[in-house]
């Protein structure tokens, strides 16, 4: 549940503060977090210990009933054992926010967990709670060290919001030396009753944040967490997100592709691709993509220029840029003139540019000429700093020059970022000019930076509710289902309900039922087993297709019911065309995720999906579909007709509108494949698998 935004601002932007535990004792937790607070901050700061009348000659108060004032926000400096019942007397006192850094492991004298006691407390008194177990905040704003582990030296505020549940990664981010300046940053510990979603409400309505970072391992208040996103792209704040515990080891589903293509990233991945979230993979790519986002200018293509003085390392950020999908612009004809008056003889203009040579300092030049493209939206200097090194102010010089005569965004990145000269590097990112540090995360965070601003808002349409009435009959049915699957039968007339086709079907009891299929629907066709214990059919030998006659039919009846002699067995027209899968899971958090991509028999081979996040709109599929590396061939490469995809994407926004009404009563569905042809869009195999009653 989404807390006030008051209460919010008590927490993160206090105008006074009462401090229970306080100490006047050397080197002690509650004396450390006093000094933090008091140094800088302009509001009141209240001691409260009874073991004390006064803290360096400021009144001490024996319990927070006492105090002259009520508090915006109480930080808690007990230990655990302490800890429920002190801030039971903060909620009682009607304080609006605290703070609580103890890990308040253990149970309470009440038998109950001492954090399930600290959560209920927090809730029904609706205090804005930060921790526990956490580091605390910093607010650069109001010059607040909310930390007993103060920072010696932090800049003034800048537009880069934090919050973090990583504690230590917390205190690395904020003490960066690459001049990141924070506005305010969270180590959010547990959320026992403050989210990560009401941080980013509150960073994205103060209005003075550019850039919302988070370093995140779970989420704990979902609904808020896609508002919080959606407030974000709307307003043009990019949150970047390192999600922590990406592994498979969260895996809950094995009976179908899909569960072994989505795993446990399957659900943040759709968010963070429908909302437009930069997702990172390391600290170090966040930290240059924050660096390069919070800059105010934005690119004018997607396309890059880049200049560098080295041959080699030219190779090596042309081989990076490949596998990351940085694309530098081809040179215009001027341009190329421009760049040929300052090379060596012999050495070809390109873009990157080695700039390198006998000719003298023509590294502006060059740079320049890049800048003044305009297929190039965005100009990259690619240098080793070296502290002391002939030319090191030479490239400064150049830098400054190019990005004061250009209005497109200008930056430089170290190819070893250990030698970046700080002084350097310091004088340009007051002027700036952002610097990267190291080959494939600037290149990374180049990417991030390009598809931000030339991305797409695909917030999904309105869902669309069944207007059959088929959903309570359905719901009834599923739940009489004996596990683990539904029949195939079953699922066809499920999809046909919802609007999906699947190609033309029938139960076949007997050869005779055979002929009359083939009457009615002709050859080639398929013959295949419908036990529901038996989710891949064609693993045991349980399909056989191109039966392009009566004897062949005939063989292959007898050959499934030897091999499976009491199993169902289904006849379908064969289908032709390119084979995708179609697939939806649940999440525990986020609800049904449904996949999309190659299907077939090698589809957790190749491992070609996307996955989205419902209800999502036909215009968003389509655009999602170019993600996948077969979309050249639906989209007909090499002469191939291109296939239906309109009528894939109706096909796939039905899908995902079935998913939502049935959320209540199906775990997984998959069709694979789902066959897509330049005339037709079917369904050919179907899986569904019913919710336990204890899900």
């Amino acid at each position: 549940m989404a807390q006030s935004q008051s209460k919010i601002a008590n927490l993160l932007r206090p105008k006074s503060i009462a401090i229970v535990g306080a100490s006047d004792r050397a080197d002690a937790f509650g004396q450390r977090l006093l000094h933090a607070v008091s140094a800088g901050y302009g509001g009141h700061v209240y001691p409260v210990n009874p073991k004390y009348e006064s803290i360096a000659g400021v009144n001490c108060y024996p319990d927070v009933a006492s105090l002259p004032t009520l508090p915006d926000c109480v930080l808690l400096a007990v230990g655990d054992g302490l800890i429920v019942d002190a801030f039971e007397n903060v909620a009682k006192a009607g304080v609006p926010a605290a703070v609580i850094f103890g890990r308040a492991y253990g149970e309470h004298r009440n038998g109950r967990q001492r954090t399930g006691c600290l959560a209920e407390i927090a809730q029904e008194a609706g205090v804005a709670l930060a921790g526990a177990n956490c580091m605390g905040f910093i607010n650069l704003v109001d010059r607040l060290q909310v930390t007993g582990f103060p920072f010696s030296s932090l800049g003034a505020a800048g537009q880069v919001a934090l919050v973090s549940h990583s504690g230590s990664t917390w205190s690395g981010l904020v003490g960066n030396s690459r001049q990141i300046r924070f506005n305010y940053a969270v180590s959010a510990g547990q959320e026992l009753a403050t989210s990560v979603a009401d941080y980013l409400k509150f960073f994205l309505d103060e209005g003075q944040t550019r850039v919302a970072a988070c370093v995140l391992e779970t989420i704990r208040n979902p609904e808020g967490f896609l508002d919080a996103l959606e407030q974000a792209d709307k307003q043009d704040v990019p949150v970047v997100v390192l999600k922590l515990g990406r592994s498979d080891a969260g895996k809950e589903f094995a009976l179908s592709h899909t569960g072994a293509l989505s795993g446990s990233n399957a659900a943040y991945d759709a968010i963070f691709s429908r909302y437009n979230v930069v997702s990172v993979r390391t600290l170090d790519e966040l930290a240059d993509t924050v660096e390069l986002l919070q800059s105010p200018r934005k690119p004018t293509t997607k396309e890059v220029g880049v200049g560098t003085d080295s041959g080699g390392e030219r190779q090596l950020i042309v081989d990076i840029a490949t596998d990351v999908g940085v694309k530098f612009a081809s040179l215009a004809a001027a341009t190329d003139a421009r760049l040929a008056q300052y090379l060596d003889p012999g050495v070809e203009p390109s873009n990157p540019v080695d700039y390198w040579g006998d000719g003298g300092d023509i590294m502006a030049p060059c740079l320049s000429a890049l800048a003044d493209d305009p297929g190039i939206g965005m100009v990259a200097m690619a240098s080793n700093m070296v502290d002391g090194r002939g030319g090191l102010h030479g490239n400064v010089q150049a830098l400054e020059a190019v990005f004061e005569a250009t209005d497109k965004p200008v930056a430089l990145f170290g190819n070893v970022a250990t030698t970046m000269a700080r002084a350097e590097v310091a004088g340009l990112r007051e002027k700036g000019i952002p610097v990267l540090m190291g080959t494939e995360t600037a290149l990374r965070s180049i990417k991030h930076y390009m598809s931000y601003h030339f991305r797409e808002r695909l917030h999904g349409g309105a869902h669309r509710s069944d207007p059959s009435g088929h959903h309570t009959a359905w719901v009834s049915r599923i739940a009489g289902t004996a596990p683990p699957s539904l029949p195939s039968a079953v699922g066809f007339e499920l999809l046909r309900d919802y609007g999906i086709a699947a190609a033309a079907w029938a139960s076949i009891n007997g050869p005779g039922d055979i002929e009359a299929f083939a009457d009615k629907h002709g050859y080639p066709l398929v013959l295949k087993i419908d036990a529901p214990e038996v989710p891949h059919k064609s693993e045991v030998g349980g399909v056989i297709v191109g039966l392009r006659d009566a004897g062949q039919a005939l063989r292959a009846w007898n050959t499934l019911k030897d091999r499976h002699p009491t199993a169902p067995v289904i006849a379908q027209a064969q289908a032709k065309g390119f084979e995708l899968l179609l697939g939806m899971n649940v999440d525990a958090q986020f609800g049904p995720v449904v996949t999309v991509g190659m299907g077939g028999i090698f589809v957790e081979i190749l491992r070609d999906a996307i996955s989205l996040i419902p209800p999502f709109t036909p215009e968003e599929i389509l655009a999602r579909l170019k993600g996948l590396a077969c979309y050249p061939i639906l989209a007909g490469a090499r002469g191939q007709a291109p296939a239906d995809l309109r009528g894939a994407a109706e096909t796939i926004s039905r899908f995902g509108d079935m998913c939502l009404e049935l959320r209540s009563a199906i775990r997984e569905i998959e069709i694979n494949p789902l066959m897509v042809s330049s005339s037709q869009v079917a369904a050919v195999d179907c899986l569904i698998v019913p919710r336990s009653e204890s899900a």
